[in-house]
């Protein structure tokens, strides 16, 4: 083997294959590890945080009163929640009694509750790094937005994490665990309160993750 046969030997040793692209791809959505760093070291991701939002209705410019956000930690489910008095400008006539009736929240208990901005820094603060994840990031990301004032962090969809996740074996997936999350989910009661159903889908995550 000559000299340039041995470079472009080397070359292609340095490339990952595709079973190590696909391993290392699952770790990331499952939010385990992404890779190793220039020294072999492990780079862990932080996690995912599961959000919700309840909102004065499902309009273009509703406004969020309510939000939540739950993840797992040291396996156990975490779930906190706020409400949220409303911004002045935001348009007090979009508040829906269809949807006040679906989540029980009456809109004088909103004006005893935190202001929007101290809502919008408690939940960057508990956000931290993780990566928020919705069943509904179409509405939750625009609530979120609205909350924090400019756009947020881009909320990944729960369905796509789950299937990019638990869909396929490995050899470290356990066969069944898409069915174990969606089981999880299914037999657990939608309250529309957002911290009840931030929680439900951190229960159903771990749930496939087998824990």
């Amino acid at each position: 083997m000559d000299k340039d046969e041995l470079e472009e030997f080397a070359r292609k040793m340095g490339e990952p294959g595709p079973n190590e692209e696909a391993f290392y791809a699952r770790r990331r959505v499952l939010a385990v590890g992404s890779g190793l760093d220039e020294d072999g070291n492990l780079i862990v991701q932080t996690g995912r945080a599961f959000v919700d939002f309840e909102a004065s209705s499902l309009s273009s410019v509703s406004w969020p009163i309510e939000v939540g956000i739950s993840w797992l930690e040291n396996g156990k489910v975490v779930a906190h929640s706020r409400l949220i008095k409303p911004r002045p400008e935001w348009p007090k006539e979009d508040w829906n009694q269809e949807s006040a009736d679906v989540h029980g929240i009456p809109k004088s208990e909103l004006e005893a509750a935190e202001p929007a901005d101290e809502v919008s820094q408690w939940f960057l603060e508990t956000l931290g790094n993780r990566v928020p994840v919705s069943d509904a990031p179409e509405f939750d990301q625009r609530w979120m937005d609205r909350l924090l004032g400019v756009p947020g962090p881009i909320i990944d969809d729960f369905d796509r994490l789950l299937w990019a996740a638990f869909s396929k074996q490995d050899g470290k997936v356990a066969p069944g665990r898409l069915h174990h999350a969606y089981k999880n989910l299914q037999s657990r009661k939608t309250v529309h309160r957002a911290g009840d159903d931030a929680a439900n889908l951190c229960y159903a995550w771990r749930a496939g993750l087998g824990k």
